[in-house]
């Protein structure tokens, strides 16, 4: 629920419940507890939430039982606008960056430095270094605890953030890898060895992937439309299909009034991520016919500087299109409902 008390019922699941939806005054917090009384901390949110996740490690106030296994999941909101002034970030990470030139910090060749964004790169800066802060008190409380051997823990975002990359002030709505590309960072001491993967992991697949790193692969709901994808981590070459690419779902408001009322609603844009290529494409609402297209080839342009013509490049789009039309279908997607460019994509 956006900013608001979440009742018991709402809660899917949770016993331990300190929450409070969405809230941007990073320094001005406001929470509800399990049972339903509110506190208002007036602290960083980062650093208190990371408190009450020791604090529930360390089980004070007799707030879990010791004796039985525990799932926390804690989502901080930075980095997230605003970027502004010291109310967004800690003084002591702001610090770090405050007198380093913009062009040392955005340093992307597909950045705009002239924007008027720009200069929010040191306080957003300043809050991946809290948040990496905060994150690794919990790593630690942990390893003091002892339970840090036997802990799946997990890091992840829900998107990017372009920040003056492509020239758009739109930090998450976009096919460009700034947004697309998050973080899944998984440790599991013992059991998983370090190393990097090109796993095109998808939202859906979150859920099942945890359940199977927990060894309740077996627990997985039948209805569930991602999967588990836990042997991979175990074992880079697990005999397991991988996918041939994750789908961009941009859904936005529809067509609105002279009140700003929406009036109409479809999906003007679908797309594929593979392990080399990007590629998007956006329609008119009312006509439902191409009216852009975006394609590239990550592999040798890692900045998307190059936006590949779609009938040059026939053999790579054609591909696209099959692999994209096949798991548009899988999910029942609005676009394969309606046939969208069926004279292109294969449903």
């Amino acid at each position: 629920m956006w900013d608001a008390y979440t009742p018991k019922e709402q809660r899917h699941g949770f016993n331990y419940w300190y929450s409070y939806g969405t809230f941007d005054e990073h320094k001005n917090p406001h929470y509800w507890d399990t049972d339903g009384k509110r506190h208002d901390p007036k602290e960083w949110s980062p650093l208190h939430e990371s408190g009450k996740v020791v604090s529930y490690l360390k089980n004070e106030g007799n707030v879990r039982d010791t004796k039985k296994p525990f799932f926390i999941m804690v989502g901080m909101n930075p980095p997230h606008s605003p970027y502004r002034s010291l109310n967004d970030c800690e003084e002591q990470d702001f610090n770090l960056y405050k007198d380093q030139p913009l062009d040392s910090l955005l340093i992307r060749p597909n950045v705009d430095l002239n924007m008027k964004k720009a200069e929010s790169v040191r306080y957003y800066f300043a809050s991946v270094t809290g948040v990496d802060r905060a994150f690794g008190q919990i790593l630690e409380a942990l390893k003091q605890l002892g339970l840090d051997k036997n802990t799946v823990v997990i890091f992840a975002s829900d998107h990017g953030e372009t920040m003056c990359s492509q020239r758009t002030d739109d930090p998450k709505n976009s096919p460009y890898s700034e947004s697309m590309n998050i973080p899944f960072l998984v440790r599991f001491p013992g059991k998983i060895q370090p190393r990097v993967d090109d796993l095109l992991l998808s939202a859906p697949d979150i859920m099942p992937t945890v359940l199977g790193l927990c060894g309740l692969g077996d627990s997985i709901p039948s209805e569930v439309q991602g999967r588990n994808f836990a042997p991979l981590f175990f074992d880079e070459k697990a005999e397991i299909v991988r996918p041939a690419g994750a789908l961009y779902i941009q859904n936005l408001d529809g067509e609105k009034d002279k009140d700003g009322l929406v009036q109409s609603y479809f999906p003007s844009s679908r797309g594929i991520k593979t392990a080399r290529y990007t590629l998007a494409l956006y329609i008119d609402r009312k006509t439902k016919q191409l009216k852009k297209s975006l394609l590239f080839d990550d592999v040798n342009d890692p900045y998307q500087l190059n936006n590949l013509p779609l009938d040059e490049n026939k053999e790579v789009v054609e591909q696209l299109y099959r692999e994209m039309g096949t798991m548009l279908k899988e999910i029942d997607d609005p676009w394969y409902t309606e046939k969208i460019l069926s004279d292109r994509i294969p449903y």
